[in-house]
């Protein structure tokens, strides 16, 4: 059972790859790619040459829709059994790397795709990503998400995790400010919901305190004066919040998020943002509502409450729901309408997410989530 994974992080990381083409046998590649991003962010160019210069063999894949469906992937699984690879690579966003991920695992285990019982067929191909955006944490996570029969499933297993991830931050130079936005504060949301999370350990605190460390304050330059040492800073971070994931999952924002993202077509990162300062102020215990999961000691999660505050330059008087407002807004994210209906959130919340929450959601809390959202 695979658990490790090497990295590559900087401007070098193109080199390293490089390096261990050279260095290694693999010469028969499955490229999963995103459509038009793998041009438009330059990794066409420089990839295409590499893979030239090492006389590899290649296969693309990229005739896929943005979230991952279980036909597609059933497709490009069809195309890897018949070219029988040596190496699958991945350029591309979330989408892109969550599809090479299940393909490869289906490459070599066999079972239900929303079961948790597989049987292994083979040693698994090795699986080389490379994100083009900074925010999602595929490259370095054991999970990938998928949608059959429009339900969104998560598959997770041990060897879904890629083996080697090459954080190159140029490849997401071309990104839009709202997709930047949305992407990096995804991020950020992870690596705070790993923090305040019923299922965090020291590993994932680490972990989300060095992505909260480089995340915070960049994310909001990197929208408004951009520059190379920021960008490599936001994209190293988005890599270390989904190690802490990695362990610990998400919480109550990304839980609410995924019927925003399917009945109203927010992307995920803005679908995120909808929620997550009315639980910062929820789950930092500024609300007088709330009451602690069990097991969860109180006097230790008020340290850890005060310590994500101090990581954060919040300051004492100050509520941690409003300074995220005015976060967002800041960069582009902020609520711009009202929910009077909110029947389509019922049987769309994901209660797995929520129950890594600190704070209970009771009646209570959900009506004061209604009321948040509808603007009462």
């Amino acid at each position: 059972m695979r658990v490790n994974q090497h990295v590559y992080l900087g401007t070098d990381a193109l080199d390293c790859f490089r390096d261990l083409l050279l260095n290694g046998t693999s010469r028969k590649v499955f490229l999963v790619r995103g459509k038009q991003s793998y041009q438009a962010c330059g990794a066409k160019q420089f990839m295409d040459g590499i893979f030239r210069f090492f006389s590899c063999e290649m296969m693309e894949f990229y005739d896929f829709e943005e979230n991952p469906k279980w036909e597609d992937v059933c497709h490009g699984l069809d195309l890897a059994e018949s070219y029988r690879p040596d190496l699958f690579v991945a350029v591309g966003g979330g989408s892109a790397l969550d599809m090479a991920k299940l393909i490869r695992f289906f490459y070599a285990y066999s079972g239900n795709p929303v079961g948790k019982d597989f049987v292994k067929k083979s040693e698994p191909v090795p699986l080389w990503v490379f994100p083009t955006t900074a925010g999602t944490g595929c490259e370095a996570t054991r999970f990938a998400v998928m949608y059959k029969d429009k339900v969104k499933y998560s598959v997770e297993h041990t060897d879904m995790l890629p083996d080697r991830a090459f954080v190159y931050s140029p490849f997401t130079y071309h990104n839009p400010a709202y997709l930047t936005a949305c992407t990096g504060f995804d991020a950020l949301a992870q690596a705070i919901e790993a923090y305040w999370n019923v299922r965090a350990t020291p590993e994932s605190d680490g972990y989300a305190e060095k992505a909260i460390g480089l995340l915070w304050h960049n994310l909001p330059i990197l929208i408004e004066h951009p520059t190379e040492k920021v960008r490599n800073q936001v994209s190293e971070g988005a890599y270390w919040a989904g190690k802490a994931i990695n362990i610990t999952r998400t919480t109550a924002p990304h839980a609410f998020s995924y019927a925003f993202t399917t009945y109203c077509e927010y992307p995920h990162g803005h679908a995120v943002a909808l929620t997550f300062p009315f639980f910062a102020k929820l789950n930092c215990l500024e609300a007088e509502m709330g009451e602690l999961q069990e097991g969860i000691d109180l006097q230790f999660y008020k340290k850890k409450v005060a310590r994500l505050r101090e990581m954060l330059g919040i300051q004492e008087k100050e509520s941690i729901g409003d300074v995220f407002e005015f976060y967002l807004k800041r960069i582009g994210l902020g609520r711009k309408e009202e929910f009077a209906d909110l029947t389509f959130l019922l049987g769309a919340v994901n209660l797995q997410r929520l129950g890594n929450n600190p704070v209970k959601m009771d009646s209570m809390e959900g009506t004061a989530l209604k009321n948040y959202l509808s603007g009462e």
